[in-house]
């Protein structure tokens, strides 16, 4: 009875605690963000793992950061990780915050702790994939008006990582529109898909003597390197109280380039010229591209 067991005990897992970088096209925003602490950027993660007898991911774990200066992840041993990275560049200032400004709605769709939360049951990798998002003004957009990069890692160990690096992509496509013949009234800007308005409007006042109006949208497919069709939408308001849609054309965006589009507005009491829209698109990332010339109706 006084015998010990005489087997060896179970080896336990051995904990790692591994810190989180990000490589890519992420690096060319200026200052570079991963230098700073808190800022207005969100960064969304989704971490999943499957042991070496399983065939597929499960989730794992899930943070929502603004300041990842020191982001450290604790993975186990006898295990692998997916990483799954959502960025949104000045994300505290676009999306919908929730009552508290701290719970954000999609693309993340978690709270805000500077943390990772160790859950086997939640993910939200779903919506880190998804392009919608929703915006200050509560309306959820699948062209939304913000700037994004994505990234992903997979089959990575916890005993062979000293550190992880996502390489980001940016998800984003850029749209200048500058308006000749613009003496009333006012210009509203939307681009549309399959005939739904996906974007929100973006307009430019003919009193405020705006000449010009920019924004940056995330594209539809977070991971497509080509270009996407989608239709660029332009309604001019008149100061008599009546509108109409001067244009309304299939254009081609391209991932990380911008669009000009030059709305000629010729048509007045002595004047029956159609409207138009010259378009550029350059070969420059997110700098002026080409131009194409649209006849408006």
């Amino acid at each position: 009875m006084e015998e010990l067991d005489k087997e060896s005990p179970a080896q336990e897992a051995k904990e790692y605690l591994v810190p989180i970088k990000m490589a890519g096209e992420i690096l060319e925003i200026e200052e570079g963000p991963l230098t700073k602490a808190v800022t207005n950027d969100l960064y969304g993660f989704q971490i999943n793992s499957k042991k070496a007898e399983e065939t597929s991911y499960s989730p794992y774990a899930y943070g929502l950061f603004d300041d990842i200066s020191n982001v450290k992840i604790k993975l186990i041993s006898g295990a692998e990780y997916e990483f799954v990275c959502r960025f949104v560049r000045e994300g505290k200032l676009k999306l919908d915050g929730g009552y508290n400004e701290e719970r954000y709605m999609q693309p993340f769709l978690a709270l805000k702790q500077n943390c990772f939360i160790y859950d086997t049951n939640e993910s939200v990798e779903k919506n880190l994939k998804a392009s919608v998002a929703r915006l200050k003004d509560e309306c959820l957009y699948y062209i939304p008006n913000i700037d994004s990069y994505y990234g992903e890692v997979a089959n990575v160990s916890a005993s062979n990582s000293n550190n992880i690096a996502i390489n980001m992509k940016r998800a984003s496509f850029g749209l200048k529109c500058v308006a000749e013949g613009f003496i009333e009234g006012e210009l509203v800007i939307y681009i549309a898909k399959n005939g739904v308005n996906s974007s929100m409007a973006i307009t430019m006042k003919a009193n405020d003597g705006e000449t010009s109006v920019e924004g940056i949208y995330t594209s539809m497919d977070l991971l497509k390197t080509s270009t996407e069709q989608y239709t660029l939408v332009v309604i001019h308001k008149h100061t008599d109280g009546t509108q109409e849609k001067i244009v309304s054309e299939l254009v081609d965006f391209s991932r990380n380039k911008r669009t000009i589009a030059t709305i000629k507005i010729n048509k007045n009491d002595n004047n029956t010229e159609t409207k138009g829209v010259d378009i550029v698109l350059e070969d420059t990332p997110m700098t002026d591209g080409n131009n194409i010339t649209i006849e408006g109706k």
